[in-house]
């Protein structure tokens, strides 16, 4: 019999977004828990294991080494052609000054696109994303190349990273706040975005100037649930959990985008739980807007499935699909959807604390 998610996650269990009439909730979770042994080990031998995965630039030039001031964003990437104008946009409007980017063997012409970006270094490697550990050893790579002691952002082509303020306050504003009240891993939830009408109306053409939620502006305002685990925070909820109807089955929909790495293999354990653990119960400060569901969802989601480079076999994919072709994700909207206004509006809503 499988145990529900309280029982697997610890006995902590608050409901998410923060605001709520019905239950005092604390600011944050402990800071510092004890690691039961088996949590030790792994912790141990994921910083003892050699790196085994190599990466090359794509390009010509010399590779550029980040400056003191270089504000640097990891992700990587496979057939996110759409994604990438606005996603460089909104980035650089945050303040990110260099882009380090792995390319897993796309063929739509997103490596061609991001190679006449004068900002984005692009790799590529002889593995794939699985054998890369999820991408993890590629992340270290990028870290080992790069360097430690710095913050760095580390995300996937369709979130994007927003917190209070995030129009006008820029991330090194941010990063001096974080600093200050000793964050060093900042926690953002994933929150899934769609259309206000049927996915297969949502043409997102992916022009610089049309930011994705202009084509996919709903969300969730509440029923998200937040865990404590040993090694961070996790997150369900939203509307694949809402319409899909899997009280014992989750996707894990916390991260932390913004990371201060001490070591090569910080962001290289989960990009769930960075390294150390114990920097992982930290207010939560931010926010990821994700976006999965356009018009071309069902022929994405049977891309990722016969590629079969994602975790457990493409498993979510898999029950994506399946809730697709049963009709359950054509219309998200439920009467708790509510457009999207802005970064005053997420806070109000409880989606994240103010540091400003």
């Amino acid at each position: 019999m499988r145990q529900n998610k309280s029982a697997l996650f610890g006995k902590l269990e608050i409901p998410f977004p923060y605001r709520s009439s019905d239950i005092e909730l604390p600011d944050h979770f402990p800071k510092s828990l004890t690691l039961p042994l088996l949590s030790r080990w792994r912790t141990l031998n994921v910083r003892r294991a050699p790196s085994r995965i190599s990466i090359y630039s794509l390009r010509e030039r010399d590779i550029l080494p980040l400056g003191d001031l270089d504000i640097p964003l990891i992700f990587l990437t496979r057939n996110s052609l759409r994604f990438i104008p606005s996603f460089l946009e909104h980035y650089r409007a945050l303040g990110v000054t260099r882009f380090l980017c792995v390319d897993d063997q796309s063929s739509d012409g997103t490596r061609e696109r991001l190679l006449k970006e004068d900002d984005v270094e692009v790799f590529g490697s002889d593995v794939r994303y699985r054998e890369a550990k999820g991408g993890g050893l590629w992340r270290e790579a990028l870290v080992r190349m790069f360097g430690t002691q710095r913050w760095y952002l580390n995300v996937d082509c369709d979130e994007y990273f927003v917190y209070d303020q995030y129009e006008t306050r820029k991330l090194p504003e941010l990063i001096r706040k974080l600093e200050a009240e000793g964050i060093y891993h900042c926690p953002a939830p994933m929150i899934d975005f769609y259309p206000e009408n049927t996915i297969q109306s949502a043409d997102f053409g992916g022009s610089g100037s049309n930011m994705p939620w202009h084509t996919a502006n709903m969300f969730d305002a509440s029923g998200y649930r937040l865990f404590r685990t040993t090694s961070g925070m996790l997150m369900s909820g939203g509307p694949r959990d809402r319409i899909m109807d899997r009280p014992d089955v989750h996707d894990e929909l916390m991260k932390y985008p913004l990371v201060y790495v001490d070591y090569e293999i910080g962001l290289s354990v989960s990009i769930h739980k960075p390294w150390p653990f114990t920097r992982n119960f930290s207010p939560i400060i931010g926010s990821l807007l994700h976006f999965k569901f356009f018009n071309e969802t069902e022929d994405l989601v049977v891309e990722a499935i016969n590629d079969n480079q994602y975790f457990k076999g493409s498993r979510s994919y898999i029950r994506m699909l399946g809730a697709i072709q049963e009709g359950k994700l054509n219309y998200l909207v439920s009467d708790i959807s509510v457009p999207y206004q802005g970064s005053k509006q997420m806070a109000e809503l409880g989606f994240f604390k103010s540091l400003f």
